[in-house]
């Protein structure tokens, strides 16, 4: 009898372990991406030949963020709809809000209070922008009046924009997971045609940047193509090429991308450049997700710890950015100042981010948990 209760538990167990959807492999991918946002945002690259490529290109780490949570998302939903026959969409809102909003409304509230303090003029934009902030809808403001300018949280406008992605994700994939191959390559392609409109017309239009970049409607192809990947449709790429050549050639529009104005510069090429952004995503993904080696390579410890908190890292990094140039204001004598700050800036934001993970994330991702109808990625 307790043999047979033995065994029975173990089978339960195997199930559980198969139920469980988790790629360690893009943890590290994820690190990669923030590191990307971190070149981008500090000044150590921006003056070396070649390298100074990621610096002006760096934001593309941005969208590896977008492609990585739209994949993600898919596999997950999918399988909750394989399993119960329909998606939750209460728990998949709670458990957004126990992973997006603690830490996010912490550092809104830090910087509002830093601003206080260093005596900062606040106006009716001041105001303006941390309803934005606190409403997801920073993104939308930042359209006609520039990216927000409280301290340290200028990049808070991606949350705004998966946190609207995430609105209509359980409902894209509840339609698609219940329809046929040949309606989701429709569908697919119309969505890709009516936005690629929306966006010429803004180009035709001549809107300021940052509109194009900060609109899920015009900054679409990561997302998109994310979807497109966590459905299998480009599994017949993975099924024909190496994945090491995909990632090369994921690689390689990365480096015709940086041939191209930036995405600063208003133009027709913006096309390209948003294409270009979404197919190197893609393929960088989907050659991870089928290389043995670049698996064990981006599953490796250190990678999949710093991953787990790259929410973190990405939030906290601009404020690293300022310690780091706090650090050396007063120091004449380092051989590069520029680099040493490199360094007290990227210590100080995973410092950082390790104790907000501990102290602020965690105790909301095991509330999270209680939620789950697919288990995935360990706390």
């Amino acid at each position: 009898m307790n043999e047979r209760n033995l065994r029975s538990e173990g089978e339960v167990n195997n199930e559980l372990r198969q139920e469980r959807i988790y790629f360690p492999e893009l943890d590290g991918l994820r690190f990669f991406a923030f590191f990307l946002v971190f070149l981008h945002h500090h000044t150590l690259l921006s003056k070396l030949p070649y390298l100074s490529s990621l610096y002006k290109y760096g934001w593309i780490g941005v969208d590896l963020f977008f492609t990585l949570s739209a994949f993600l998302f898919t596999k997950l939903l999918i399988a909750e709809f394989q399993k119960t026959g329909t998606i939750d969409f209460r728990k998949f809102y709670v458990r957004r809000i126990f992973r997006i909003w603690p830490v996010y409304y912490f550092l809104i509230f830090l910087s509002v209070l830093l601003s206080v303090y260093l005596n900062e003029p606040h106006t009716q934009n001041t105001v303006l922008r941390i309803v934005g902030l606190c409403t997801f809808t920073d993104n939308i403001i930042s359209t006609y009046n520039d990216y927000n300018e409280l301290p340290f949280i200028g990049h808070f406008w991606t949350i705004s924009y998966e946190e609207q992605f995430y609105i209509f994700i359980p409902f894209i994939i509840i339609l698609l997971v219940r329809t046929t191959w040949s309606n989701r390559l429709i569908s697919f392609l119309a969505v890709f045609f009516v936005l690629s409109v929306i966006r010429f017309i803004l180009i035709y239009k001549n809107v300021p940047h940052p509109t194009i970049w900060v609109l899920p409607v015009t900054h679409f192809e990561s997302i998109l193509l994310g979807i497109v990947i966590g459905f299998g449709g480009l599994n017949f790429i993975a099924k024909r090429i190496n994945p090491i050549v995909i990632g090369l050639i994921g690689l390689l529009f990365f480096v015709f991308l940086c041939q191209l104005p930036n995405i600063k510069n208003l133009s027709y090429s913006l096309i390209l450049s948003y294409g270009f952004v979404g197919i190197s995503t893609a393929l960088v993904l989907l050659s991870v997700l089928n290389s043995d080696l670049l698996k064990k390579f981006f599953s490796q410890r250190i990678l999949v710890f710093l991953g787990k908190r790259s929410y973190g890292l990405y939030l906290f990094h601009l404020l690293g950015n300022e310690f780091g140039a706090m650090m050396i204001e007063e120091t004449t004598f380092l051989p590069s100042r520029t680099s040493v700050s490199f360094l007290y800036s990227l210590v100080f934001t995973i410092i950082i981010s390790i104790i907000s993970y501990w102290l602020i994330e965690m105790p909301f991702l095991k509330m999270k948990k209680k939620f789950e109808v697919i288990t995935s990625r360990p706390v």
